[in-house]
């Protein structure tokens, strides 16, 4: 024994002679000037664990082989074989694509037999496992039920949709993956293989959409005839407050509201509105959308007509309001000293609300904002209502603060309407405040403008009710920028409404102390009151942290799938998008041992006898002397795990990367999942230590063998027995 030891010692050292530098040749060559070969895994798996004996078109269960190095890394251009016991592999294309994969069909046509085909993938020496996918005399039939036709529209809601599988004979058959679409909404991704008793069961939700729709749900087998079912979202509500009466000439608001089935208010939902006859618009212009109320507001001008009707759509639901259209010259206005239409007045003045054309009667005058009042120096409130003397009236109305108000004449069922915006002067103890938003931005490279800074300046009266001024006009200059930035807009400015005027500052090339660059924001004319704000242009840092649930899930029967949530953030929390990441895994060390059920109620847990280091201590993938520990020819554990890469960040630095593996190394198998990203952070990369979890329901029944219930490393108690 110990010269048949010695002789495959000896055969195994003439054959890395070439890796140790002799034997001659070009260096990375073998003895006979090959280059030898990269190949470390090759990983086999398939979409099904059975296949139908029929033959059919569609019935074929697709094979596919992932090649890699020692690096985790895929490889392109090796040739991959399959070996079949029975049936027969398409040959396709069995070079490697881009991503390393290789995908061929298994066929049975022309055999019926009842079997079990053994199959596996290999490059050159490197083979992957056996896997084993059984015929079965199966002619499929499906039935898919939901335990509601209806699913409301509000988030948390949800409905199962169950799939039932069943052969020729009505008996429901256990382990056929069962594929469910929607063309709308979200399905849950459990198990898609049919259960003991046939069944595939997920959840529909609205997938964030509350719209009122019909979602069409899709279950097909190969072999079976598709079948569909419909459910269909509701409970959503839609209404129109509007004046039933409109005078000719008058314009009138039209209030839309959108709530979900459970009341809450649709926000930013866009609104489809018409009417038959009249001019309606948004209100104050900008686009038809739900506000933080789920409302819309739109003004109704009725330019003539006797009747009219408005249609307003949202989120799947439609409703319509008719509107009455009176011939009547009744109109509100208000009006300055000299007798002008105005729409627009300083607040703490008193302005004229004048009422013609009414009918006779009396009239209700009412503001949305400020007071209306019965004499020309508002000291007296309007109470009730004033008489329509030749079908006019006359009142008057005052607000403290700025802002718009709609002022409101009904009489005898007629309504009419105006609006009039209340602005605070601009005094001369008016005041200024500005900031930067974010107060620190990185720098730009040579002609990108990507690092932005809003500096906003707001402008009040100086007054105890500190009023925002409108139209005030705000200088913006540099004090003082290292960087090497620019404004983009004009230094001069007019404030808005809400009493702000701002300006982009682009960050230069060049980084800045902390508070380093300031903007001056100054009022022109008044009190001539300024403000600077402080930022700080830096080298910015990138920061990525990783972690994951509990949940795994099953891409095919043969395989287990485990994400990671990737966060990436600046040095200040900020979420980072468009951030592009790669992932990689290397494994450190593998188990032998054995599964034991763990009485009285389970699960299936390892009982590890020996832990061994990966054999593959520098990581390149060739076989270098002194590192097959075990003696058995290869290096292990290999690398039977592949991971997603090249992902990018959504706009709230998140991403997901997703581990891929064997069911059977579940367990036996810990690895380093590395994330890197493109930036200049001093922690720009994320390692964290997995160890690969199995499907609990995998290791639940202990009359079933749970996969790898023997470590596919062995079961010896030393890491230098191959057993």
């Amino acid at each position: 024994m110990k010269k048949i030891t010695g002789w495959l010692a000896a055969l195994a050292c003439s054959s890395l002679l070439a890796a140790c530098g002799g034997g001659g040749g070009s260096p990375g060559t073998n003895s006979n000037g090959v280059t030898p070969s990269k190949v470390a895994t090759v990983v086999l798996t398939s979409s099904a664990a059975t296949i139908a004996s029929s033959g059919l078109d569609g019935t074929e269960v697709t094979l596919t082989a992932i090649v890699k190095d020692s690096g985790g890394n895929a490889l392109a251009n090796e040739t991959v074989s399959f070996n079949a016991s029975s049936g027969t592999v398409s040959s396709t294309n069995r070079v490697t694509d881009s991503s390393g994969k290789v995908v061929e069909k298994l066929s049975v046509k022309g055999d019926t037999s009842l079997r079990t085909i053994t199959l596996s993938a290999s490059v050159g020496s490197v083979k992957s496992t056996d896997i084993k996918i059984d015929v079965i005399n199966a002619v499929p039939t499906l039935s898919l039920t939901t335990d509601s036709g209806t699913l409301a529209s509000a988030v948390g809601n949800d409905v199962n949709v169950v799939a039932l599988v069943r052969d020729s004979n009505n008996t429901v058959m256990q382990g056929v993956t069962v594929d469910l679409k929607a063309d709308s909404g979200s399905l849950s991704l459990t198990s898609r293989i049919s259960n003991a008793q046939g069944i595939v069961t997920e959840k529909l939700s609205t997938g964030g959409d509350p719209t009122s729709r019909a979602i069409k749900i899709t279950a097909t087998v190969p072999g079976a005839t598709p079948v569909t079912t419909i459910v269909n979202v509701a409970g959503n509500k839609l209404t129109i407050n509007a004046q039933p009466t409109i005078n000719v000439g008058a314009s009138a608001d039209v209030t839309v509201k959108l709530v979900d089935s459970a009341g809450n208010a649709l926000i930013g939902k866009p609104v489809i509105y018409g009417s038959n006859a009249n001019s309606l618009t948004v209100k104050g212009g900008g686009s038809a959308i739900t506000n933080s109320a789920g409302q819309l507001v739109l003004t109704y001008a009725a330019s003539g007509g006797t009747a009219d009707v408005i249609t307003v759509k949202a989120a799947g639901e439609t409703t319509t309001a008719g509107i009455a259209i009176n011939s009547s010259t009744f109109a509100v206005k208000v009006l300055d000293a000299g007798g002008n239409v105005i729409n627009s007045a300083y607040i703490g003045g008193c302005q004229q609300v004048a009422v013609t054309g009414g009918p006779s009667g009396n009239v209700t005058i009412s503001s949305s904002r400020g007071v209306v009042y019965a004499n020309s120096v508002c000291t007296s409130p309007l109470v009730g209502t004033l008489p329509l003397v030749g079908g006019a009236a006359t009142a008057y109305v005052n607000a403290s603060g700025p802002g718009v108000a709609t002022i409101t004449a009904n009489a005898s069922n007629l309504t009419t309407q105006t609006d009039l915006e209340f602005v605070a002067p601009l005094t001369n103890i008016a005041t200024i405040n500005v900031q930067a938003d974010p107060a620190v931005i990185g720098v730009n490279t040579s002609g990108s403008t990507t690092q932005q800074a809003t500096v906003r300046a707001v402008v009040r009266d100086g007054t105890a009710q500190n009023n925002v001024v409108k139209n005030a006009q705000v200088a913006f200059s540099i004090v003082s920028d290292p960087s090497g930035g620019v404004l983009t807009q004009p230094a001069l400015v007019l404030t808005g409404a809400d009493g702000a005027a701002t300006v982009s500052f682009i960050a230069g090339t060049n980084p800045s102390a902390k508070d380093g660059v300031k903007i001056q924001a100054q009022i022109r004319e008044g009190s001539g009151a300024s403000a600077v704000a402080s930022l700080t242009v830096a080298q910015k840092s990138l920061f990525i942290s990783a972690g994951t649930g509990n949940t795994v899930s099953m891409p095919s029967s043969a395989l287990y799938q485990l994400d990671y949530a990737v966060v990436v953030t600046d040095a200040a929390g900020n979420a980072v998008p468009s951030v592009k990441l790669t992932a990689s895994v290397l494994p450190t060390s593998y188990y032998k041992g054995i599964m034991q059920y763990t009485l009285p109620l389970g699960p299936w847990a390892p009982v590890r006898s020996a832990q061994c280091a990966n054999e593959d201590g520098n990581h390149d993938g060739i076989l270098d002397s002194g590192e097959d520990a075990n003696g058995n020819g290869v290096l292990d554990p290999g690398i039977p795990v592949s991971v997603s890469t090249n992902v990018t960040t959504d706009a709230q630095g998140r991403a997901v990367v997703s581990l891929v593996y064997p069911k059977d190394r579940a367990y036996w198998l810990d690895v380093n999942l590395t994330v890197r990203g493109q930036a200049s952070g001093t922690e720009p990369g994320y390692v964290g230590l997995v160890h690969l979890p199995g499907l609990s329901g995998d290791y639940a029944i202990q009359a079933v063998s749970p996969p790898g219930v023997t470590s596919p490393y062995g079961t010896s108690t030393s890491c230098s027995n191959p057993n």
